[in-house]
C-alpha cells in the first residue's frame, strides 16, 4: 500500500509540474496573470447497462450552471452534456469505450441579444481506463481523447475543429470498510490533465488543469453518490499568457443495470466514471 500510496504521489507531482513548465516555456516573454476564479456546479449522472458478457452501453448526462449576476455556482445554465459510448472488457483491469457526445452550450449573457441562446457541439470520443485493484483499495489510469467542433455563442461565430487529450489519475479509498461494498464511505484523490491541439490552438496547449478530490457513499451494487469541490487552472483561448481558474461544485450519481437474461445477471460494485 505504501509503494502505491508513494507512486501516486510522483504521478501527481509530476503532473502538477509538466503544464507549469510547457505554460513558462510558451509565454516566457510575457508576464502570466491568473483570473479571479469563477464558479459554477455539474449535476452528473452516469449510467452502465450491462449488454452482455464483455460488452456495455455507457450512458452520461450532464447538467451544468455558472455563476453570474451576481450570483455564485448557480446564476445561469451553462452546458447540457449527452454522452454515450459502447464499452469493452478486455478484462477486470482494461476497458475501452467509443461514442459520441452532443453538447449544448447556452448564452454566456442571458440579456446581450449578440449571443444565441443555445449553440450545438457535436464531439467523438473515445477512452482507456486501466485499473489497479489491491484489497483495501484502486488506483485507475483514465485516457480519453476528443474530437470536436466548437464555436463560441456570438451571432454569425464560425466552427473550429480542435482534439482534445486527457490523463486522468485517481483512486478509490474506503473509510469505513476494508473494501468497496455496499454501505462505504469512500475518499477519491482525483487529478486530470487537458490538452489541445488544432489550428485555432495558438500556444494555448494546456486547457485545463482539475483537482477533484470527491467524498462518495456506495449505496449498494446498481447505486453510489459522490460529491467534491473541483479546482480548474487552463490557458484562455485569446491569450496563451492569461489563466482562468474556477472553482465548481461536483454531484454524482452512478448507476447501473443488467440486461441480460435473468439467470446470466451478476450483481457487482464496480467504482467507476
Amino acid at each position: 500500500m505504501m509503494k502505491s500510496l508513494y507512486l501516486f504521489c510522483l504521478y501527481s507531482l509530476l503532473i502538477l509540474m509538466f503544464p507549469y513548465k510547457l505554460i513558462a516555456q510558451e509565454v516566457s516573454e510575457e508576464e502570466t496573470t491568473v483570473n479571479a476564479p469563477s464558479t459554477g456546479s455539474w449535476f452528473h449522472t452516469y449510467g452502465k447497462f450491462r449488454l452482455g458478457d464483455k460488452l456495455f452501453w455507457d450512458a452520461q448526462t450532464h447538467f451544468r450552471t455558472a455563476g453570474f449576476d451576481g450570483t455564485d455556482y448557480f446564476g445561469r445554465m451553462a452546458q447540457v452534456y449527452n454522452r454515450h459510448g459502447i464499452k469493452y472488457l478486455f478484462s477486470k483491469r482494461f476497458t475501452a469505450t467509443v461514442g459520441g457526445v452532443l453538447r449544448l452550450n447556452f448564452s454566456p449573457d442571458p440579456q446581450n441579444d449578440d449571443f444565441e441562446n443555445i449553440v450545438l457541439e457535436p464531439r467523438i470520443w473515445h477512452q482507456y481506463v486501466y485499473s489497479m485493484r489491491f484489497d483495501h483499495f484502486k488506483i485507475f489510469h483514465r485516457f480519453r481523447f476528443e474530437h470536436r467542433w466548437s464555436r463560441s455563442n456570438l451571432e454569425g461565430s464560425n466552427y473550429r475543429y480542435r482534439n482534445r487529450y486527457r490523463y486522468k489519475y485517481y483512486m478509490y479509498i474506503p473509510l469505513n470498510n476494508r473494501k468497496l461494498k455496499p454501505g462505504t464511505f469512500y475518499f477519491s484523490p482525483d487529478i486530470e490533465l487537458i490538452m489541445q491541439s488544432g489550428r485555432s490552438v495558438k500556444g494555448n496547449f494546456i486547457e485545463d488543469l482539475r483537482f477533484r478530490p470527491k467524498l462518495g457513499y456506495i449505496a449498494s451494487p446498481q447505486l453510489q453518490y459522490a460529491f467534491s469541490l473541483m479546482y480548474t487552472l487552463g490557458q484562455t483561448f485569446d491569450d496563451a499568457a492569461v489563466l482562468d481558474s474556477r472553482f465548481i461544485l461536483n454531484f454524482n450519481v452512478y448507476y447501473s443495470f443488467d440486461l441480460r437474461k435473468f439467470k446470466k445477471r451478476i450483481p457487482e460494485t464496480n467504482v467507476k466514471d
